[in-house]
């Protein structure tokens, strides 16, 4: 549903106190001697120099335009944004995280930059994933920003133990070392995972799914529809299973949450992990062993097909523009400045992300490359306009959870999600 101005006095007056209440002030734009940029803190602490080098190209090619950077928080940015939308006051340029994107393309709230895709550096290597978060209806509404990925975070010595000298490049052999370590492990520790996989945690069972050539949902006649039952999906459903069954004995109604504090305590042989969680296995300020810090390295998950990688589930960030905004041209520049090679190159070096580009992951570090591998292989939730509303219910940890429990069979479970999804999603 498009957002229509709403111009009378009592409602503008009403949108500059809620603005106000949020530390907004008020901002004409008309003229384009401003604009104004909603970014995360992260870029404030982790790549500054991605955003001073973007503010000078900009100043360079359009002088007398002043460019307002305004750093935001993730607990309130959709709340706030929400708040300038309803006093057609929004800023230029917004940051999402990639999942936010759908629901304000649906709504007509973000400009169509479908036009505009191939002026931006490396657009035709843009990470897959990233950039299916950006789309709706075939069309690019927020350009890739940065990524994070997920790959198997290892201990090397319990590997070399069993004698894994060399990360698995196989499925089969992911399995076959699995084992080893549960034989050697398990078996005096009953709380010893050879990977640690709680029942709850869908992100990775989703990468099971996708491997096997399944989807959470499709869409059948421009409707979407549940996809867990297909017979695709069936088959990674129940290697996860296999998974929690064989080499996990991690809480089958847990989630991933603060999963390296497992790894820490030497519990597991393995996490299924961001790359940011590598860095706090080994540090005692959250719950990691000091001691594990030169014990530790990462693989991309092995996919079932020979060769390849298993779909890794991307996370990031993209970048879009207010249909509201009176600069909508500007700030599209500003954008272009910054997600160019040069400003990724700090996010990437000074930063320690992924970039939005295939084409400049060789800049990632040797300890971060194989979670920049795994960005290669990925899969992105439906980008579904109400894709929001099974999130909220939870209707795949609930499935998931049913699975490892045993309180359901993979293929009822399966069903019952997706009957779920379908109505949710029809919503």
């Amino acid at each position: 549903m498009h957002l229509k101005p709403k111009r009378t006095a009592a409602v503008l007056a009403a949108a500059v106190v809620s603005l106000t209440s949020f530390g907004i002030a008020p901002a004409a734009h008309a003229d384009s001697s401003s604009i104004t940029v909603w970014l995360m803190g992260d870029a404030q602490t982790g790549w500054p120099s991605a955003v001073d080098a973007a503010n000078k190209a900009f100043a360079a090619a359009h002088p007398g335009v002043t460019v307002n950077v305004q750093y935001q928080t993730w607990a309130d940015h959709l709340t706030k944004f929400d708040a300038t939308l309803a006093a057609n006051n929004t800023p230029d340029v917004i940051e999402f995280g990639n999942t936010e994107v759908t629901k304000y393309a649906a709504a007509g709230a973000l400009a169509d930059l479908t036009g505009q895709k191939s002026t931006f550096d490396n657009s035709a290597t843009w990470l897959k994933g990233l950039m299916e978060a950006g789309m709706y209806d075939g069309k690019l509404y927020a350009v890739p920003y940065y990524a994070g990925s997920r790959a198997v975070i290892y201990r090397t010595d319990m590997y070399k133990a069993v004698g894994a000298k060399t990360p698995p490049k196989t499925y089969a052999q992911f399995l076959a070392i699995g084992k080893k370590l549960m034989a050697k492990y398990g078996k005096k520790d009953p709380s010893f995972s050879a990977i640690h996989m709680p029942g709850k945690y869908w992100y990775a069972a989703m990468s099971f799914v996708y491997d096997a050539g399944g989807s959470i949902a499709k869409q059948v006649n421009g409707t979407w529809k549940g996809n867990l039952s297909s017979k695709q999906s069936i088959v990674g459903l129940n290697r996860f299973k296999q998974i929690e069954t064989t080499l996990s004995r991690a809480d089958k109604a847990g989630t991933e949450a603060e999963q390296w504090k497992v790894m820490g305590s030497s519990k597991a042989a393995a996490s299924y992990s961001n790359g940011w969680e590598l860095g706090l296995i080994s540090d005692p300020k959250n719950g990691g062993d000091a001691a594990l810090a030169n014990k530790l390295s990462a693989y991309p998950m092995p996919s079932t097909k020979a060769g390849r990688y298993m779909p890794a589930f991307l996370g990031g960030s993209n970048l879009a523009v207010p249909a509201k905004s009176q600069n909508i041209a500007l700030a599209t520049d500003w954008i272009r400045d910054f997600i160019s090679t040069k400003s990724m190159r700090y996010m990437v070096v000074d930063g320690g992300v992924l970039p939005n580009t295939t084409s400049l992951l060789y800049l990632v570090p040797p300890s971060n490359q194989a979670f920049a591998q795994a960005a290669k292989s990925t899969w992105f939730v439906p980008t579904a306009k109400n894709w929001v509303n099974v999130e909220k219910a939870q209707v795949l940890q609930t499935m998931l959870s049913d699975i490892a429990t045993g309180r359901k069979s993979v293929v009822q479970a399966a069903k019952d999600a997706d009957t779920q999804i379908t109505q949710l999603l029809g919503q």
